[in-house]
């Protein structure tokens, strides 16, 4: 018998009510609705962890095998499309505040103290299908090089995972997300309030440091979120002395070395037409390494810059997604 296709398969999600309670597979629309994304890499799976036992019996041989817990783990990857980047933006930071009309929405998404549970499921070869309950997105990786696709890769932990014996997706019916697919020439940098073309590359994290808690069963009791972390890195082509002495000499034509934290500004804007786009906004960041240095090749010099969002941006970072979907 030959081997089932692996390029056959997805990953849906969809927002729960409450913890504990699987959602019920809902269209988009008026309430919170599933999204069915297709994979560019990664996935989504129940995970057993596997101890032996050990003891002084005087035998060489390891010890038997049993299952010290269980949990939902994955690290799916997707392209940034209208419809599923609002829904993993929401879940990895928490509140969503719409304004707009039918068709076209704008959902302002910011940070929020505690994170929604998701419901998720998979399908493998339309063969092999699960739901995972009680699912928080640990991290999102927002990133994107010259003249390629943005991607989004969610880490996902999750409580509970059940075997299905049919296809979650099919009543109602929810199509795989295909909507036009956001790539790095639809961008505009802004940096330090200005606009700029230097930057070649960025990838944005948010990261909830999200821990499973176990107790009394091999199941999870929860899944819970800790610090959030806002991180940025670019490329940035070195045409100027002004953010390299801003980050080490205390000004854009400082000459000795500073202990202040220099903070500034970023926003990457993917735009697709006036009703299609995604933004991300740091209204304050802190560079954490901004190297410079002289290569024997004679290539331009590029700063691959790294920083980190600071509370004082309040909020640390706002998405803003324009789109057709009313609520996720």
């Amino acid at each position: 018998m030959a081997g089932l296709r692996g390029n056959t398969g997805w990953v849906m999600a969809q927002r729960q009510t409450a913890a504990g309670t699987l959602a019920t597979v809902a269209a988009p629309g008026v309430a919170a609705g599933a999204v069915k994304y297709a994979l560019v890499g990664g996935g989504v799976a129940p995970v057993r962890n596997i101890a032996q036992l050990a003891e002084t019996d005087a035998n060489r041989d390891q010890g038997i095998s049993y299952v010290a817990s269980t949990e939902v783990q994955g690290s799916p990857q997707v392209y940034a499309r209208d419809d599923g980047i609002g829904q993993l933006l929401q879940a990895v930071l928490g509140a969503d505040a719409v304004t707009g009309t039918t068709p076209n929405y704008t959902h302002v998404i910011t940070p929020s103290n505690t994170i929604p549970y998701v419901s998720l499921w998979r399908d493998v070869a339309d063969t092999l299908w699960e739901s995972f309950l009680d699912c928080k997105v640990s991290s999102l990786v927002i990133a994107a090089t010259p003249g390629s696709p943005l991607t989004a890769t969610a880490t996902i932990l999750g409580r509970q995972p059940t075997r299905l014996v049919a296809d979650p997706s099919t009543s109602p019916a929810i199509p795989l997300d295909s909507g036009y697919v956001y790539n790095y020439n639809d961008a505009t940098v802004t940096l330090s309030s200005g606009v700029t073309a230097l930057v070649s590359q960025f990838s944005l994290t948010l990261d909830n440091t999200v821990v499973s808690q176990q107790t009394d069963n091999v199941i999870p009791i929860d899944v819970t979120e800790g610090l959030r972390k806002v991180s940025l890195s670019f490329d940035l082509i070195f045409s100027t002395l002004a953010e390299y002495n801003s980050f080490n000499y205390g000004g854009t034509s400082g000459t000795a070395v500073s202990n202040a934290i220099y903070t500034t500004s970023a926003d990457f804007t993917f735009s697709h037409g006036a009703n299609n786009s995604i933004e991300f906004a740091l209204p304050s960041i802190a560079y954490q390494t901004f190297p410079i240095d002289a290569n024997a090749a004679g290539s331009p010099i590029v700063a691959s810059v790294t920083a980190v969002g600071q509370r004082s941006g309040s909020p640390i970072v706002t998405a803003t997604v324009k789109n057709q979907i009313q609520v996720y």
